[in-house]
């Protein structure tokens, strides 16, 4: 059994994710099909590599990603597939592998890359537009049917990688990071660590500041009893990261974050 997923910048009212989907079973008619997301804010490359990266690596070993948040369709930007460890990506090179590859690196994880520039493998008709279904996803299908990495490209060593985000520690012990996202409810993953901030005393002596708001101290779980509905919490999000939440409630209705603004925890008094 084969496993392909998907993620897009496309939503769903246009039926352009759902595509994608035909375009995959006219090649590989038994391969099960998951969509990661299809809600990536467009265009936001670095919302992409969060959400695969944070995704990706629980699916079994094999299984093909298809990332397809393009900016540059159409221009001279180098289609790519990869295999970063045992899992195989099929993406525009714009930096969407950036996260699994940096994971690859501090894990130890081969990685091997080729330029897609071998038309058999794509539809008949490639449009100027529309990549992610005339050439993406028949690419992530043919891999998914067997047909070896090396065979769908010229190889390469220089995959494009952006800027992502990270934490700093201060000389006063305090340390600062940046929203990465902001969830369905309105909670803001933020770029710190559980190890970035282990010389601090949690979870009681510490204070959070995100939008100039003050948190004192982090809670283990949402719905604290200790705190009223909209009280702003800070605590371990599943990706690993700080998260900042409103308790009980939906994000939005105490302080409005955005992806990229700072955060910064800092020992208390």
């Amino acid at each position: 059994m084969s496993f392909i997923t998907l993620t897009t910048d496309f939503g769903t009212r246009q039926g352009s994710d759902a595509v994608l989907h035909g375009a995959i079973y006219g090649i590989a008619p038994d391969a099960v099909i998951t969509d990661l997301s299809h809600n990536i804010t467009p265009q936001d490359i670095r919302e992409a590599n969060f959400v695969v990266n944070n995704s990706a690596f629980f699916f079994p070993s094999g299984t093909v990603h298809v990332i397809v948040v393009d900016p540059g369709v159409g221009t001279d930007r180098r289609p790519m597939a990869a295999r970063i460890g045992e899992h195989f990506f099929v993406a525009p090179d714009n930096g969407a592998l950036t996260a699994c590859l940096a994971r690859a690196e501090a894990e130890g994880w081969s990685t091997e890359f080729v330029h897609l520039d071998r038309p058999e493998f794509w539809l008949e008709n490639v449009t100027m537009t529309f990549h992610g279904r005339d050439l993406f996803a028949p690419v992530g299908a043919h891999l998914a049917a067997g047909v070896p990495l090396s065979e769908l490209g010229s190889a390469f060593d220089d995959p494009i990688t952006m800027p992502l985000w990270g934490a700093e520690q201060h000389d006063d012990g305090s340390v600062s990071g940046e929203v990465i996202y902001i969830d369905d409810f309105g909670n803001a993953i933020c770029s710190i660590l559980p190890e970035e901030i282990a010389h601090l005393p949690l979870p009681d002596g510490v204070e959070v500041e995100l939008c100039g708001a003050h948190i004192r101290g982090m809670v283990s779980t949402f719905g604290d009893s200790e705190y009223g509905t909209d009280t702003l919490i800070a605590l371990w999000d599943s990706s690993g990261y700080l998260l900042v939440s409103e308790n009980n409630g939906t994000g939005g209705k105490v302080i409005k974050p955005r992806p990229r603004d700072g955060v910064v925890v800092r020992r208390l008094g």
